[in-house]
C-alpha cells in the first residue's frame, strides 16, 4: 500500500470492518461450539477450550484474508502478515515473562498442583491453543491492519499511539472493578503493551515476532499454566501458582492481573529501551 492509498473516512472504515470481523470470529465460532457441546458432552473442559480456541484461530484468519484478497484486492502481506521469525524476538520472547515471574518468584510463594499426564496435556494444549488464538488474531488486527492503515494514512507515531491505545481499552471489560485507579493502571500498562508490540513488528517488518511474543506471554502469564495472586486458587487449579503476601494495586494490576502490575511494566519498559537501541 502507497502512503494516503486510502483517504480518512475509507481508512476508519476499513479499520471498523477489520474491528467487527474479529469480533465476528469469536461469536460465530463461540456459538458454533456451545450449540454443538449442547448436543454433545465433552469429557473434559478443555476439550471445549482446544476445539473452540482453533476454531476461532481459523475461522477468524479466514474471514481476514477473505476480505483483505478478495475485498480490497490486497495481499497480507501489505499489513505485515508474514512469516519471519527472528532470534532476538524468540529470545526477548522468552526473556520477557522469565523476568517478570522471577521477580514475583522472589516476593512470593512458588507452588504446584498435581493433575495425571492425560489432564497435564489437556491443560498444556488447551492453554498451548488459548495463546496462540489471542497472539495470533490480536497481533493481526492491531499491529497487522490497524497499524498499516493508520501508518499509510498518518504516518508511524499515529500507527503506533492509537492501536496501543485501542487495545488497552479493549480489556477494561476484563477488570473486576471499575474504579479510577484500576481503569488508569491498565490504560497505562495496556497502551506501553501495545507500543511494546508495535516497536517489535517495526523492528522485525512483520508481525511475526510480537504475536509469538504475544503467544509466549499469554501461555505464561495469562492461562492455567501460571497463576500470580493473592490468594491460593483464587482463579480455579493451574499447573503452577505464585502466592504474593501483598493485595497492593501495583502488584495485583488493579483488578486485572499481573500483566497490569508495576513489575509487568517494568518488563514492558525495558523491552522498548532494547528494540529503539537496536535500531540506532
Amino acid at each position: 500500500m502507497q502512503r494516503s492509498s486510502f483517504s480518512t473516512p475509507k481508512t476508519l472504515l476499513l479499520a471498523a470492518v477489520y474491528f467487527l470481523l474479529f469480533l465476528a470470529g469469536d461469536l460465530f465460532s463461540s456459538l458454533m461450539f456451545d450449540l454443538l457441546f449442547s448436543l454433545v458432552t465433552p469429557p473434559s473442559s478443555e476439550w471445549y477450550v482446544i476445539l473452540r480456541m482453533s476454531g476461532c484461530l481459523l475461522l477468524t484468519f479466514l474471514l481476514f484474508w477473505q476480505y483483505t484478497t478478495k475485498r480490497l484486492y490486497l495481499k497480507m502481506e501489505d499489513f505485515g502478515i508474514t512469516f519471519a521469525l527472528k532470534r532476538w524476538g524468540v529470545i526477548l520472547s522468552v526473556l520477557l515473562p522469565v523476568f517478570v515471574v522471577s521477580i514475583f518468584g522472589m516476593i512470593g510463594k512458588i507452588e504446584g498442583n498435581r493433575f495425571g499426564s492425560v489432564d497435564t496435556v489437556l491443560i498444556l494444549l488447551a492453554s498451548l491453543l488459548m495463546a496462540l488464538k489471542a497472539g495470533i488474531l490480536e497481533e493481526m488486527l492491531f499491529r497487522g491492519f490497524l497499524m498499516k492503515l493508520l501508518e499509510n494514512r498518518w504516518g508511524k507515531t499515529a500507527a503506533i499511539l492509537l492501536p496501543s491505545f485501542l487495545f488497552s481499552l479493549a480489556h477494561i471489560p476484563a477488570l473486576e472493578r471499575f474504579t479510577l485507579v484500576n481503569i488508569a493502571l491498565l490504560v497505562v500498562s495496556g497502551t506501553l503493551v501495545g507500543v511494546m508490540f508495535s516497536l517489535v513488528a517495526y523492528r522485525g517488518n512483520s508481525i511475526s515476532n510480537n504475536a509469538f511474543m504475544h503467544s509466549v506471554w499469554n501461555f505464561t502469564m495469562v492461562t492455567s499454566i501460571l497463576h500470580i495472586t493473592t490468594a491460593q486458587g483464587a482463579y480455579g487449579e493451574p499447573l503452577l501458582q505464585i502466592t504474593i503476601p501483598s493485595d497492593n494495586v501495583l502488584l495485583t494490576g488493579a483488578g486485572f492481573g499481573s500483566e497490569a502490575s508495576l513489575i509487568a511494566i517494568i518488563g514492558y519498559a525495558l523491552v522498548c529501551g532494547i528494540i529503539l537501541l537496536k535500531r540506532t
